[in-house]
């Protein structure tokens, strides 16, 4: 069990804290709104505008979540917390057999990581400034962009080159652009190319990410979605698979209670920061070790269940 966790977690953080961290995510004003395409005809001007209409009405996202993860041959499942807020903010809290599991997170300075089940059990953190030279080790490689897309929280620059790729039932959306490690990657969004016939089936139907050779990195197929009610009238996913072919990791996550734009400044300063977790021992993967060594002495496999 410790050995999938460990490697299902890393595949979670491929994804998770460095989505919220990539600088590519608001490339405009933010008072800019989205400009209606003139024409009702699927082009690029149609569905990106498509895209950032629904993007702009969600600053911040808090749901439960249950996550049916495999690696391999082998399978685990995790329940907890999800919450994230423009622009770089996320935490991911989960438990197994209701023991605490999993910490992932990021705010505006630094990003961080707690597996229960690691050796040693570290919170690992690292800030974007350290990051940014690129000379820290970090155990997995990044793929920005790919949770806030499949949230149906990411904004794209109207101005930006983009293909369109028209097949009998879906459509394809790419972009070429460059990921944190400066490498050419491409995105892609899929659509549906026909509108839902059902209540809950999605119009965005997979999020695709692929090195410059072509080659799959990662994808996220969203299987169902609904609107919120309570005023934003966005449009959620509620149960998305992610898969990371490489790593042999694939994930399905289901969220429920999803509320949208309900995060207020108090419950966003707690759940966005790595202060509940000070009585683990810190690691700095920049400066390569721990913050105060032997200042702690820490219960093995805990964690502070305050913040939710």
């Amino acid at each position: 069990m410790r050995r999938i966790l460990v490697r299902l977690t890393f595949g979670l953080a491929l994804a998770v804290p460095f989505a919220v961290g990539c600088n590519q995510m608001l490339p405009w004003r933010k008072d800019q709104p989205p400009q209606a395409p003139a024409g009702r005809e699927a082009d690029v001007p149609s569905l990106v505008y498509y895209l950032n209409l629904n993007a702009q009405k969600a600053s911040s996202l808090k749901a439960r979540v249950s996550i049916d993860a495999k690696q391999g041959g082998q399978a685990i499942g995790m329940d907890g917390l999800m919450a994230c807020q423009k622009p770089m903010d996320f935490r991911l809290k989960t438990k197994v057999l209701g023991q605490s599991a999993v910490d992932l997170g990021s705010n505006k300075d630094e990003f961080w990581y707690w597996i229960s089940k690691a050796k040693p059990p570290y919170l690992f953190h690292c800030s974007y400034r350290d990051l940014a030279t690129g000379k820290v080790d970090v155990p997995f490689p990044f793929q920005p962009d790919m949770i806030l897309a499949a949230l149906g929280m990411q904004e794209y620059d109207p101005t930006a080159r983009f293909t369109l790729e028209k097949y009998p039932n879906y459509l394809e959306l790419s972009q070429q652009t460059t990921s944190l490690q400066g490498e050419q990657v491409q995105k892609v969004v899929v659509f549906n190319r026909m509108l839902p016939r059902r209540a809950g089936e999605p119009q965005v139907i997979a999020y695709v990410l692929k090195d410059a050779r072509g080659k799959l990195v990662c994808q996220a197929r969203v299987h169902s979605v609904k609107t919120d009610e309570r005023g934003s009238g966005a449009t959620v996913p509620t149960k998305v698979t992610i898969e990371w072919p490489a790593q042999e990791v694939k994930m399905t996550l289901s969220l429920s209670d999803v509320q949208v734009n309900a995060l207020d400044q108090g419950q966003a300063a707690r759940l966005f920061s790595r202060e509940d977790l000070s009585s683990l021992e810190s690691f700095d993967l920049a400066r390569r070790t721990l913050d105060n060594p032997g200042a702690l002495r820490r219960a093995r496999g805990l964690m502070p269940g305050r913040g939710r």
